[in-house]
């Protein structure tokens, strides 16, 4: 019974290396809405004057469907311009901000032209990553 006793111990111990922590689940990920217009032309109305007077950039909302143990980072992988060419993808990826919670966040007059613009991010935590592909579209018109 002794032997029986320190066997199980043993493999216990053993049984318990290399085991990864947590888990990270993304094929639900999406967004509600899956775009966002930014309008390099503001209007007269009420939102548009706070948008300006506060300089508030343009924001998505959190990414739905990711499930996992926390913290999760998300990290911007790429950017295709639909109606650009590579150089423009560039332009708008450097001043794209991913944010917690995959929110994004572009200035309120970007420099890219405009155009569709299709994000693809990365979202890890301590042991898991996923690539969320052509997640979310940016419209600049």
């Amino acid at each position: 019974m002794r032997q029986f006793f320190i066997l199980m111990v043993v493999l216990a111990f053993c049984a318990c290396n290399n085991v990864k922590i947590g888990y990270l689940q993304t094929d639900g990920a999406e967004y509600f809405p899956d775009s966002l217009i930014i309008r390099t032309v503001l209007g007269d109305d009420q939102y548009d004057e706070n948008r300006k007077a506060n300089n508030a950039p343009w924001v998505t909302n959190i990414i739905s469907g990711v499930l996992g143990t926390d913290p999760m980072q998300y990290k911007l992988v790429s950017v295709k311009a639909l109606d650009g060419t590579v150089a423009d993808a560039k332009v708008f990826g450097e001043e794209l901000v991913v944010r917690g919670c995959g929110k994004m966040e572009v200035p309120l007059k970007p420099a890219a032209p405009k155009g569709r613009y299709m994000v693809t991010l990365k979202v890890n935590n301590e042991d898991y990553s996923a690539i969320l592909p052509d997640v979310f579209t940016f419209i600049i018109k």
